[in-house]
C-alpha cells in the first residue's frame, strides 16, 4: 500500500510539472507535432529494435519534423531533404554537437574526443588535422598499397575458394579486408602485430555493439547511476581491453621511432595517423598538444568510425546485385568497357565508372551504414514552418556536384559530416568493383534476404553465405 501511495505521488508530480511547464512554453515555441508520451519513459516503448524504422513509421503519422522524448531527454526528428537542408546548411552551427552517453564518453577517455566530442576549440584543430594530413591527398596517394594488397588478399582468398569449390561467409571477409587495412593505416602495424589486428578487430566490433546497445540510464536521469542490465560493465570492459591493445601498439611505435625507423605504415615509409598524432604530441610549437589519453581516445574514435562501415555498403551492395541480375550484367559490361578483362580494376578507374557509382548510392539511400544522425541543438531555431534503382542518380550527378541536394545523408552534413567519407566511399568503389569485376555472384534459390541487423551501424541481420563463381582471372596481372 505504501509503494502504491509512492507511486501515485510520483505520478502527480510529474503531472503537475508537466502542465506547469508547457504552460509557461507553449506561448513562447512552435514546436512540432508528436505522441502523447508515456510518464517518466516519454516514447522509449515506440522505438523497436531497428529505432531507424519505428521513426520512419512516425513520420508517416507527422510528418517531416516529429517531437519526441526519450526519457528526459527532448528529442526532434527530421526526416526528409528539406528539414536535412535546414538543419545540416542553413542552421549547420547550431547543431554542430553531438549528444554523449556512457559509452561515448567512457571510449574517449572522458576527454572531448572528436567523432563523438562537442564542437569546440579541439574537434576543429583535430578536424583541420585530419583534413590536412592523414586524409589529405599526399597522405592518402602513400598509403594506397596497402589498401591495393587488402584487396588482392580478398579476391586471392575468393578465387582460391571458388577453386574448391567452398561456401564462404563473404561479409566475414570483406570486414576483415576493410578492417585489416584501417587498422595498417591508422598504426603502421604489419605481419609483425597480426595478433594485435586480430584483437583490434574483434574490439572494434564490441565498441560497436556496445555504443549500439540501448541503454537506459542514458535517457532517464534517475537512473544515471545505475547499470541497467549490466551494459555499463560490458562497455569497461571493452575499454580496458582496449586499453591494453591501444598501449601495446604505441610503445611499439614509440620504441620504433626512438630506434630511428620513423614509424610508418611499412610501405614506403609513409606515415599513418599513430606518426602524425605522436609528430603533433612532441611539437611544442603545436596549437593544441594532444596528450596520450587525446591519442589513445583519437585511435579508438576512428578505428570505430571506420572500421566495418564500407564493409557493410559493399555487403549491402552486393546483396542487392544478386537479387537484380540485370544491374549485376549491366556492372559488369560497363568494367569490360572501362578496365578490360586483363587487369584488376584500380581506384584511379572508379571516375570513369558512373553506373558503378550509382549503384553505390542508391545501396547508401536504402542502406545508409549509420541511419541516424545525432545531434544536440545548441540554440532555439526553426525548421521548416515546424524498388532497387540507381538509375535515379545518373542524372542527378551534375546538380549534387554543385547543389546539396539532400535527398541522402548517409555520411551527416555540415561541420560533423564524416571527414572521412571520401576515403570511404573509394574503398567501397574499388572494392566492390573488384567483385564484380571477377565473379559471378548468386546464392541458392535466387535472391538474398534484406532483413537488417541493429546497434549502431546497420549490418545484414545475415551474412550473404555463398560460393563465388569466376567470371574472368586478371590475377597473373595482379602483381605487375
Amino acid at each position: 500500500m505504501e509503494d502504491l501511495k509512492f507511486y501515485l505521488f510520483l505520478l502527480s508530480l510529474w503531472l503537475a510539472s508537466t502542465l506547469l511547464l508547457r504552460s509557461l512554453t507553449s506561448n513562447r515555441r512552435r514546436l512540432p507535432p508528436g505522441p502523447v508520451p508515456f510518464p517518466i519513459i516519454g516514447h522509449l516503448p515506440l522505438l523497436g529494435p531497428l529505432p531507424h524504422c519505428s521513426l520512419h513509421r512516425l513520420s508517416a503519422s507527422y510528418g517531416p519534423v516529429i517531437r519526441l522524448r526519450l526519457g528526459s531527454s527532448p528529442l526532434i526528428v527530421v526526416n526528409s531533404s528539406s528539414a536535412a537542408r535546414d538543419v545540416f546548411k542553413t542552421h549547420d552551427l547550431a547543431f554542430s554537437d553531438r549528444p554523449r552517453s556512457y559509452a561515448t564518453l567512457r571510449y574517449a577517455y572522458g576527454l572531448p574526443g572528436f567523432v563523438f566530442g562537442p564542437y569546440g576549440p579541439y574537434w576543429r584543430f583535430m578536424r583541420r588535422l585530419y583534413a590536412s594530413e592523414f586524409l589529405g591527398s599526399r597522405t592518402l596517394d602513400s598509403l594506397r598499397p596497402i589498401r591495393k594488397e587488402e584487396r588482392l588478399r580478398l579476391v586471392t582468398a575468393l578465387d582460391e575458394a571458388a577453386a574448391r569449390g567452398a561456401i564462404m561467409n563473404v561479409g566475414e571477409e570483406i570486414d576483415k579486408a576493410n578492417t585489416n587495412g584501417i587498422i595498417r593505416m591508422v598504426t603502421g602495424m604489419g605481419e609483425g602485430g597480426s595478433g594485435d589486428i586480430d584483437e583490434v578487430r574483434k574490439l572494434v566490433r564490441g565498441v560497436a555493439e556496445t555504443i549500439g546497445t540501448f541503454n537506459l540510464s542514458d535517457f532517464v536521469w534517475v537512473l544515471r547511476g545505475v547499470d541497467v542490465k549490466g551494459i555499463k560493465g560490458r562497455i569497461d570492459g571493452v575499454f580496458r581491453r582496449f586499453d591494453e591493445v591501444l598501449e601495446r601498439i604505441i610503445g611499439r611505435k614509440e620504441e620504433g621511432r626512438r630506434r630511428g625507423g620513423g614509424g610508418g605504415s611499412g610501405v614506403g615509409r609513409a606515415k599513418d595517423l599513430l606518426d602524425i598524432l605522436l609528430d603533433v604530441a612532441e611539437d611544442e610549437k603545436a596549437e593544441v598538444r594532444p596528450t596520450r589519453e587525446n591519442i589513445k581516445a583519437s585511435v579508438l574514435e576512428i578505428f570505430t568510425a571506420a572500421s566495418g562501415r564500407s564493409a557493410i555498403v559493399i555487403e549491402w551492395a552486393l546483396a542487392e546485385l544478386i537479387n537484380n541480375p540485370s544491374i549485376q550484367y549491366k556492372a559488369q559490361q560497363e568494367l569490360d568497357s572501362v578496365v578490360g578483362k586483363h587487369r584488376l580494376v584500380e581506384e584511379s578507374d572508379v571516375p570513369n565508372l558512373p553506373y558503378l557509382q550509382s549503384i553505390v548510392k542508391e545501396t547508401l539511400r536504402l542502406h545508409p551504414p549509420v541511419p541516424i544522425s545525432h545531434r544536440i541543438a545548441t540554440r532555439d531555431v526553426k525548421i521548416l514552418d515546424y524498388d532497387f534503382k540507381p538509375e535515379r542518380f545518373e542524372d542527378m550527378a551534375a546538380k549534387e556536384k554543385h547543389n546539396n541536394l539532400f535527398h541522402y545523408v548517409p555520411f551527416g552534413g555540415g561541420r560533423r559530416r564524416c571527414p572521412g567519407a571520401s576515403l570511404g566511399l573509394d574503398v567501397v568503389h574499388v572494392t566492390l568493383a573488384s567483385l564484380v569485376q571477377c565473379f559471378e555472384w548468386g546464392v541458392e534459390g535466387g535472391r538474398v534476404d534484406m532483413e537488417e541487423g541493429t546497434g549502431l551501424t546497420l549490418p545484414r541481420k545475415n551474412p550473404i553465405v555463398c560460393m563465388p563463381r569466376v567470371r574472368l582471372n586478371p590475377f597473373p596481372a595482379m602483381h605487375e
